[in-house]
């Protein structure tokens, strides 16, 4: 398995991307604190929003384990993530 170091700004919490979904299943979150995030890891920005997919989902997965390791709260849209991703694998979700 990769392991990613990901750069977040001083002070940020998970919460503060304010994942939520769409009505679309797409989802929406705080693209002025992906840009910080991006300006960090030295990542394009423009190209980020121009495919966003690979490097949204970097953040929010890498992100949101950080989150759990350290206590924090589990997050609803993450979670159903998480449960979504289990079943297309064809597990039993837990």
């Amino acid at each position: 398995m990769m392991h990613i170091d990901l750069k977040l700004p001083q002070g940020a919490t998970f919460s503060d991307l304010r994942v939520r979904r769409c009505d679309d299943d797409a989802i929406d979150l705080d693209m002025d604190l992906v840009h910080r995030i991006c300006l960090l890891n030295g990542w394009d920005f423009e190209k980020v929003r121009a495919n966003p997919g690979p490097v949204i989902s970097t953040i929010l997965s890498v992100w949101y384990k950080q989150h759990l390791a350290q206590g924090g709260a589990p997050d609803a849209v993450m979670e159903s993530f998480r449960l979504q991703s289990e079943i297309a694998q064809g597990q039993t979700p837990h």
